[in-house]
């Protein structure tokens, strides 16, 4: 006999087309309603997002402890576990670890549950980098609705879902037009129709009740509903996802993203994006810095201050925020919850490095000292830039300070280049220098200053820069203003002008129904004349800085109302270049890519949320992290950025998406026009944008860990410290460059380090810590957690 799981749940968005107060006020109404309706009818109510739990617990803690009561009876069923509904492409995986061990914890710790089926009903598409977080994380299966399958076909509607890793998790998606919910009013024939799809399998799920604003079922529907349960000719009853899923056994397997599923959210909206990304980063380097100095005695950690910073980068994850698909007032307070939560952090970081610094000795007479914190668990090479005051202002056309840098006592390769102030006099100065940076912690460089004759601007080529050294040759045309040529190790991986930004047509829906790439009628940018806009009066092509360290190149183009200044810099003795992108995006409608054609034919490739993947070098959008590129053997041509995520390859040409030309929230809906042109309307990119870049030529094993450290440059800062010459003792180390620290941070219990091996083959790596050691095993892209307690190393789950 066939069997219908009805599994009713009332889909909250918290922030979209309104912002928190009102959706976390409809969770009130909501949960008020449905307990009143566990008291009154024989059904269960379903509901996930610890967040809105949260919310009730605090402003109605009787309605609160009511709840608790229906969860002991049964009638209520926490559903999915996790603080909310993320975006389930964009996080990395360590924001996707303490999203679910936020939601883990508390309804722990408040209703001593722990669910073993994860949902996301509304996220845009699901990373295949999931099934190793949700096995690890203690769950054995996953419902979900998008994408639906006219945007993806699916080998079942129940089936195995199989990870990068070989982990394995029942899956299956809710088919129909109201996907998580049903009319109100309507529920018999919405429940009817959900039934009616399972025609080839025994056991079907039909996820029913009132969204997208909260709301139940109407009395009538749960009467109707009761009806049809007693008089079906199957088997159907009152659900959730954990019985639903103990029901079913899968034959069938999938191995892939559950992607694409509306492309266009994988870059509308980048302040959003970039926020979160910056906050991601901040938040795990923060916890790193504050654990090395909290095992050497010199920090106390603030508990509360960074569970706060956790739910606020879990808040900005929410699937329409992330997505860029909420209202300007949604992203609006999201920036205000990160940038609070970015204040915070540095409080702590400033508390950890000031104490680690402050055990330095006295600086001798002419000294400036600099610190840097290395959040990498390795020593490196590293060029770095830092800022500092000079004591006394040097107002002359004819001298100049020049800063020398030692490290240990020895000269090291420096460079002067242009400060962020624009005060017309020599006093504050920016320098870029290479030095060793020490794994894990502190390390000290000391600058020295000397006023000299002021130095000529750097000459300027007729036709072409050419810039070499020891690892590349990088060719920049005066001509196009592009990078034309970028030999590595002398195999030359360019085919054509790099990173020139094209304008596209686009349209106004930031989630981009109904497409598979972004944008048609490419129009490439022209390198600008410099006689209007912000270029105006400029040189278009110009070398800005040429010394020891590096040189700077650059170039500006326009389009319309568009314009664009590309910056590159390129690292003496390095192989790669950093790209910087400022865009001032004024067009509607229209969308804009920078694209490289590479000189490369192997598979095109990304990082995705503790894994890799491959991906059709078709010219379809694809969703990646904080690098994509091109295989070459054992190495790759590879982009690293910390801006975007949006990306394809068509051929031979990797384009990045940068800007949609979407406005705030609009959804199309049948043949209607998507926006009213009858007044003005905010488009969501106009303005000013930036983008950062890296193009590397790198071996494909290390690519973890050199995205790692594009992302997060070493801080530095001038300090002058007064301690007694005792510094830090006691840090972490990890031997295996093919191994990278997602992260490392004090609990109760000790010391947590999440481990990541971003390869297809295996590993093993030695940690170092606190004078003991341990040899771990690392299977293919296999993310580890251990805790350390000061003696020994344990192997936990994920999320611990």
């Amino acid at each position: 006999m066939k069997k219908l799981h009805l599994i009713c749940n009332s889909h909250i968005d918290p922030v979209w087309m309104w912002d928190w107060e009102e959706g976390l006020g409809e969770a009130v109404s909501t949960f008020y309603q449905a307990e009143q309706f566990c008291r009154e009818f024989d059904y269960i109510f379903n509901h996930n997002e610890a967040i809105l739990y949260e919310f009730v617990e605090e402003k109605d803690p009787a309605l609160f402890a009511a709840i608790r009561e229906q969860i002991r009876a049964g009638k209520w069923h926490v559903m999915g576990g996790w603080y909310l509904q993320p975006d389930c492409n964009l996080p990395s995986g360590e924001a996707f670890v303490r999203q679910i061990a936020l939601g883990r914890r508390y309804f722990q710790e408040k209703f001593g549950v722990r669910p073993t089926t994860a949902v996301n009903f509304d996220s845009f598409g699901h990373s295949v980098g999931l099934v190793q977080i949700l096995k690890k994380c203690g769950y054995d299966s996953y419902l979900f609705c998008r994408p639906m399958p006219e945007m993806l076909d699916l080998p079942a509607r129940q089936f195995v879902w199989v990870g990068k890793d070989g982990s394995r998790i029942k899956a299956a998606r809710a088919e129909d037009e109201t996907i998580y919910c049903s009319g109100y009013g309507t529920a018999l024939a919405d429940v009817r129709r959900k039934a009616s799809v399972y025609d080839t399998e025994e056991i079907g799920v039909a996820l029913w009740g009132v969204g997208n604003h909260g709301g139940l079922p109407s009395r009538k529907d749960l009467q109707d509903v009761g009806d049809y349960i007693r008089e079906a000719d199957i088997q159907v009853l009152h659900s959730t996802p954990e019985q639903f899923f103990a029901d079913i056994d899968p034959a069938e397997e999938y191995r892939g993203s559950l992607q694409p599923c509306l492309i266009g959210a994988y870059t509308s909206m980048q302040r959003i994006k970039q926020k979160h990304i910056e906050l991601e980063n901040k938040l795990f380097t923060t916890e790193k810095l504050c654990a090395i100095a909290a095992l050497n005695g010199l920090y106390q950690k603030d508990y509360e201050a960074f569970t706060a910073a956790e739910k606020r980068l879990a808040a900005m994850e929410f699937h329409d925020v992330l997505s860029g698909t909420c209202t300007q007032a949604g992203e609006n307070s999201c920036l205000r919850l990160a940038d609070a939560a970015l204040d915070r952090l540095q409080g702590e970081f400033d508390r950890a490095f000031f104490a680690l610094c402050g055990q330095f000795e006295k600086a001798g007479e002419g000294e400036f000292p600099v610190f840097l914190f290395n959040p990498q668990p390795y020593a490196r090479e590293a060029i770095c830039e830092t800022e500092f005051l000079v004591p006394k202002a040097l107002i002359s056309d004819t001298e100049q300070y020049t800063v020398t840098a030692y490290q240990d006592g020895r000269e090291i390769p420096t460079q002067c280049i242009k400060e962020e102030s624009n005060i017309n006099y020599d006093r504050r100065k920016r320098i870029a220098y290479r030095c060793r940076l020490a794994p894990l912690g502190i390390t000290q460089v000391v600058f020295r200053v000397a006023v000299t004759p002021k130095q000529t601007e750097p000459a300027q080529a007729a036709e072409q820069i050419v810039f070499s050294d020891s690892r590349k040759t990088v060719r920049i045309s005066r001509r196009t203003g592009l990078m034309e040529s970028f030999i590595v190790d002398g195999k030359e991986l360019l085919s054509g002008g790099a990173f020139r930004p094209v304008l596209y047509d686009d349209n106004a829906d930031p989630w981009g129904w109904n497409m598979d790439r972004i944008g048609k009628n490419p129009t490439p940018f022209a390198l600008s004349d410099c006689r209007r806009g912000p270029f105006a009066g400029l040189k278009n092509v110009a070398v800005l800085e040429n010394g020891d360290v590096l040189t700077e190149v650059e170039s500006f183009f326009e389009s319309g109302s568009d314009f664009v200044r590309v910056s590159y810099k390129l690292w003496r003795d390095e192989p790669f270049a950093d790209v910087h992108m400022d865009v001032f995006h004024n067009e509607q409608q229209k969308a804009v890519k920078v694209e490289i054609p590479t000189a490369l034919t192997g598979a095109f490739f990304g990082q995705i949320p503790f894994a890799t993947d491959r991906f059709a070098k078709d010219g379809r959008e694809i969703t990646a992290q904080r690098f994509v590129g091109a295989e070459d053997g054992e190495n790759a041509l590879v982009l690293y950025n910390d801006c975007t995520n949006g990306f394809s390859m068509d051929g031979n040409v990797l384009r990045a998406t940068l800007l949609r030309g979407a406005a705030y929230c609009a959804h199309p809906i049948e043949d209607r026009p998507l926006i009213e042109r009858n007044r003005f309307i905010p488009y969501i990119e106009q303005g000013r944008n930036v983008f950062s870049f890296r193009l590397a030529y790198d071996g494909r094993s290390t690519l973890e860990n050199r995205g790692n450290e594009f992302v997060n440059k070493p801080y530095s800062l001038c300090y002058f410290p007064h301690g007694d010459g005792m510094t830090a003792k006691d840090t972490l180390t990890i031997d295996d460059p093919a191994v990278s620290l997602a992260a490392f941070y004090q609990t109760e219990a000790g010391y947590t380090l999440r481990l990541l091996n971003n390869n297809e083959t295996e590993t093993e790596t030695c940690v170092a810590l606190c004078g003991k050691t341990a040899s771990l095993h690392l299977g293919k892209f296999e993310a580890k957690t251990v805790v350390f307690d000061g003696e020994t190393f344990t192997e936990t789950p994920l999320w611990v």
